[in-house]
């Protein structure tokens, strides 16, 4: 029997064709499906960050210096800020009775209000305040039998800057006034005042010199001993007569953050000073900032011993308030944000802008003129493009200086990204 040309070959071919069709059919209808119906790509955020933030633009100002003498400033956070001549070797007056007061406190300790041991005046006392007279040196009346607290001779030889009572203090405490001086020196070589000598326990000898920057470190030796750092910032004291003795350092009730140190002037060393204040720290730093300084041999034309002390407290003063200016009190709150560049972009080509608000660090604080945080962003992850609308958080810019953070902005969009095209999310 022949086969019937008009049948197919195979006839079980064309429901296995008609079935593969509607399958290839149905598939392509559910990849449009999930296409269209799934969850559209993240956007892609575009930021263009500044490495820094000036917070405190600006120059500091220049430290004004004495006209003559010598001169060194130095500052806890910025070491030296100034100096002329700061190891010329000069002689250095009454400052000297600063070693006197700290070797007595290392000798007789002192803490808090104790006035320490009393000491009974003798005639050896009388006669070194009648030899202190005689030579026109600076003086405490006293006489035999009357008492002193510890306290009371310190405060006596540093506030009114008794010659007199630095001689019985040395006796007191090393026995004579030849060893309390090589005790001076010893000292001076400890602290690394390596231009430093001491002749006498007053420093009313010519010979006893040393420079302004090994004063400094004089002076940081005695604001580290609490004691001492008190008495050179008391304004009065009352002796044990009822008397009331005056610090020579008008700057003490003057200037704000005035810690003292210690005033000096002879015919010889002209006008000196020794001096010390504190300031608000900046942000990121320490809490205060401490300058110490020291100036030397300030003589005017013709003047006298008051003017020429007058002038070296003008000038300890004047560098100090320049120092102090190049630090500036910043609410953060005021600033005017980063600026910031860049974009949001959905894969489908729509964008928004970026605008940056403060999102904490809003109190005041100080800083140093010329002082720039560190930024860096940290991007918000968002999972579906088409959610973005304006405000929507995209980013946090966060600013700071050494280890502290200072500042937080919100990086957020401007508007939305909109929603992708069913055109785009088939071929996407």
């Amino acid at each position: 029997m022949s086969r019937d040309p008009t049948l197919p070959r195979h006839p079980w071919l064309l429901p296995l064709t008609f079935s593969v069709m509607a399958a290839l059919v149905l598939g392509a209808g559910a990849v449009a499906g999930v296409r269209v119906l799934g969850t559209p790509p993240p956007p892609r955020l575009a930021l263009g960050l500044p490495a820094t933030f000036a917070v405190a633009p600006g120059a500091a100002p220049a430290i004004p210096l004495p006209s003559t003498g010598s001169f060194d400033l130095v500052s806890t956070d910025q070491g030296q800020l100034a100096a002329v001549s700061a190891t010329s070797v000069l002689p250095i007056g009454s400052i000297a009775k600063v070693m006197t007061a700290l070797l007595v406190l290392h000798q007789k300790p002192l803490t808090g209000d104790d006035p320490g041991p009393t000491y009974t005046i003798t005639g050896q006392d009388v006669g070194f305040f009648n030899a202190v007279v005689a030579e026109d040196g600076s003086s405490l009346p006293v006489t035999s039998g009357e008492q002193f607290t510890e306290r009371q001779l310190l405060l006596a030889l540093l506030l009114p800057s008794a010659n007199n009572i630095a001689e019985t203090l040395a006796v007191w405490v090393a026995g004579s006034q030849s060893a309390f001086v090589a005790d001076l020196n010893t000292e001076a070589q400890i602290l690394g005042m390596s231009r430093t000598v001491f002749a006498d326990v007053s420093g009313f000898s010519p010979q006893t010199v040393s420079t302004a920057a090994d004063l400094v470190k004089l002076g940081q030796a005695a604001l580290a001993n609490p004691t001492l750092a008190a008495l050179v910032a008391t304004p009065s004291a009352v002796m044990p007569g009822g008397s009331t003795i005056q610090n020579l350092d008008t700057d003490l009730t003057a200037d704000p953050g005035w810690l003292g140190i210690k005033t000096g002037s002879t015919s010889q060393a002209g006008g000196c000073f020794l001096f010390a204040a504190d300031h608000p720290g900046p942000l990121g730093g320490s809490p205060e900032v401490t300058v110490v300084g020291a100036v030397l041999g300030v003589v005017t034309q013709g003047g006298t011993l008051d003017e020429e002390l007058s002038t070296a407290l003008s000038a300890a003063a004047a560098a100090v308030k320049a120092a102090f200016g190049a630090y500036r009190s910043v609410d953060i709150g005021t600033l005017a944000p980063p600026t910031l560049s860049g974009a949001l972009r959905s894969a489908w080509g729509t964008s928004a802008q970026l605008q940056v608000t403060l999102e904490s660090g809003g109190t005041s604080a100080v800083f140093r003129v010329g002082t720039s945080l560190r930024l860096s962003a940290t991007v918000v992850p968002i999972r579906d493009a088409s959610t973005v609308t304006a405000g929507t958080v995209v980013a946090h810019v966060t600013g700071r200086i050494g280890g502290t953070t200072v500042a937080t902005w919100e990086v957020s969009a401007t508007g939305g990204l909109g929603q992708p095209s069913w055109q785009w999310l088939l071929t996407h």
